[in-house]
């Protein structure tokens, strides 16, 4: 069991000691799963601390913490090359994942002032910056030497994974999921996978949705949380920053669609078609975990992403009309 306070005097001490830096107030923040975030007060300006809960991380894992560590320096070269995202403090010994004498992992970037954005409500300016950020960010990332690549598109462990999901929804009598992964199920079936093979593979952030956003009066603030930073599509950050800012219970705008396509045009390739390909893309990852009997009992962040998968599924044939265009 992690007692939080005591974690929290761990962790200012271990900054004092590393970084000379004296806390004087810590107001925890209420964002995130596990993971605890503090807007920290110094002596030096307010910063940023996040505490990697055990239970989520395993960050005593070497292999587990190497890659936070990789996407942390990843963060910093964007940061020093120009990206709106904090800055990543690193100790003299040039590491960004900090532990302190109880073993517990925290990080420390600068504090950037900025709102979040409501899900859907992005306007036409902010959806401008936001696809300038995004080509911004994939035109830097391409710079980067490849690792692993972390997923590609599979027809048969999707449809397994559906329907796995719909023996469930069928055990707990949710007609309504029934109804949806039936629907599901036919989408992939019928889904063209060579129109993958064309994709361009590279780092992505693959988080890029409202709550990893930062607005401000001009445009968008920063970019946070690249923890799940990896190799894969880069056009599912399209798809997801698109579904985050313009897409809102009943419909997707698309107008504002067209004005971030227009904003990441600036900096990187998006010809048309791509989005339709990315939305498809993004399907596959996410629709076999938010369609699922366990999402229909949850609140707050998990109902949005279901709203969306259920829209999609409910869509996915005039998908071309709607988005292939754009």
């Amino acid at each position: 069991m992690v007692e939080i306070n005591q974690v929290l005097e761990e962790i200012v001490s271990d900054i004092y000691e590393k970084f000379g830096r004296s806390v004087t107030d810590a107001c925890r923040l209420n964002r995130g799963w596990l993971n605890v975030k503090w807007r920290f007060t110094t002596d030096h300006g307010p910063a940023f601390v996040k505490f990697y809960h055990p239970d989520r991380y395993k960050l005593h894992v070497p292999e587990k913490r190497r890659k936070i560590e990789l996407t942390l320096s990843l963060q910093q070269r964007l940061h020093e090359s120009g990206l709106s995202c904090p800055e990543v403090y690193a100790s003299s010994e040039g590491v960004f994942m900090h532990e302190t004498s109880a073993g517990h992992y925290y990080v420390i970037m600068n504090w950037v002032e900025g709102n979040v954005p409501i899900p859907g409500s992005m306007g036409h300016s902010h959806m401008v910056d936001l696809g300038k950020t995004t080509g911004h960010m994939h035109q830097l990332l391409q710079k980067v030497p490849l690792a692993k690549q972390a997923w590609k598109p599979d027809q048969a462990a999707c449809l397994k994974e559906l329907q796995a999901n719909l023996e469930q929804a069928i055990q707990n009598n949710n007609l309504r999921l029934t109804a949806l992964l039936e629907k599901a199920i036919r989408n992939i079936q019928t889904l063209d996978f060579e129109r993958f093979s064309e994709c361009p593979v590279g780092w992505l952030h693959w988080d890029l949705w409202a709550d990893n956003l930062l607005l401000d009066a001009e445009g968008i603030a920063a970019i946070v949380d690249f923890d799940r930073m990896d190799v894969a599509y880069p056009e599912i950050d399209i798809a997801r920053a698109v579904l985050s800012g313009a897409w809102e219970v009943g419909g997707i705008r698309v107008d504002t669609v067209h004005a971030f396509l227009h904003g990441y045009r600036e900096h990187a390739e998006a010809p048309k078609g791509k989005l339709l390909r990315a939305v498809q893309m993004l399907y596959l990852i996410e629709s076999v975990w938010w369609l699922r009997t366990e999402i229909y009992e949850e609140t707050g962040v998990p109902v949005r992403f279901l709203q969306e998968m259920e829209w999609l599924t409910e869509q996915w044939d005039k998908l071309p009309e709607l988005i292939g265009h754009l």
